[in-house]
């Protein structure tokens, strides 16, 4: 009886044990278990915050690159205006040169055209002038409206082409003190004009001596000076020599001495020209 009571005791006592290991392995399996499951857990909470922030991250760069994108896209637009504006700015200052060069050239011609109708005006008045005296009072007109002379005198050569050469005022206009005045071929500048028959021209800004001439114009008929035209001032809003100037005093070097030299036929001969039956007789 004893053994089968110590038997039952023991098999209670390994059935006891067993359970109680069973129990402790449950426990501690459980027990780790759920450990493990809170780590987890842990773990799942913590990747899906690093989940929500890379999301926002990457929310934040699209939003990032769109902008770029915009500023890019803008800055390229920039570009291409600035280009647009500079070739805009280009063509005005072209636009404005070429008007610059039509507005000098109108002019050059307003000037050449005024040179022309001055210079018609002054052949055509010559060229009906009859007398010596209409001939004088049109060249004074000439010098002073067209040309600005406040002063000039016209001096005659004196004999013909040979022998020492010898001028006379014939006409002269505010330069009364000239009047008997006589200039011989080596005297000054009047003298080499005559002789050389080239034209002078001073610098009206320049101080000169009291008597010298501003300006002077051989008067040539055919091949031979027949006298000067002596300018000694100018307006007094003329202060110096314009290209037109140099045209008319060109002009009355030959015009104005053919007109001296017909006129001073016509009065010689005192009969003007009327019809075909003088015309044969010449």
């Amino acid at each position: 009886m004893a053994d089968k009571a110590d038997a039952a005791s023991g098999e209670s006592y390994a059935s006891r044990s067993l359970t109680v290991q069973r129990e402790e392995f449950l426990e501690t399996f459980f027990k780790q278990g759920a450990e493990f499951t809170n780590e987890l857990l842990k773990e799942v909470h913590e990747l899906q915050g690093q989940l929500r922030t890379l999301r926002d991250d990457n929310a934040v760069l699209r939003l990032q690159l769109a902008s770029d994108d915009a500023i890019r896209d803008l800055l390229v637009k920039i570009e291409a205006l600035e280009k647009e504006k500079h070739a805009l700015a280009t063509r005005i200052e072209n636009t404005k040169q070429e008007n610059s060069d039509y507005h000098a050239k109108f002019h050059e011609v307003e000037l050449e055209l005024d040179t022309m109708a001055n210079l018609y005006v002054a052949s055509f008045q010559l060229h009906i002038a009859l007398t010596p005296g209409d001939v004088f009072s049109i060249m004074e007109q000439i010098l002073m409206q067209f040309v600005g002379v406040a002063r000039f005198a016209v001096l005659l050569r004196r004999g013909g082409s040979a022998g020492e050469i010898i001028l006379e005022p014939v006409h002269l206009f505010h330069c009364d003190e000239l009047a008997g005045h006589v200039v011989r071929g080596s005297d000054g500048i009047i003298g080499e004009a005559v002789s050389t028959a080239v034209q002078y021209l001073g610098n009206p800004s320049e101080r000169r001596e009291k008597g010298v001439p501003l300006a002077c114009v051989p008067l040539v008929f055919g091949q031979t000076v027949i006298g000067v035209i002596a300018v000694y001032d100018f307006l007094e809003q003329k202060t110096s020599f314009v290209k037109m100037d140099i045209e008319l005093f060109r002009l009355l070097g030959s015009h104005a001495a053919a007109a001296i030299a017909g006129a001073g036929l016509l009065a010689k001969v005192q009969d003007v020209f009327v019809g075909l039956d003088q015309y044969r007789r010449v």
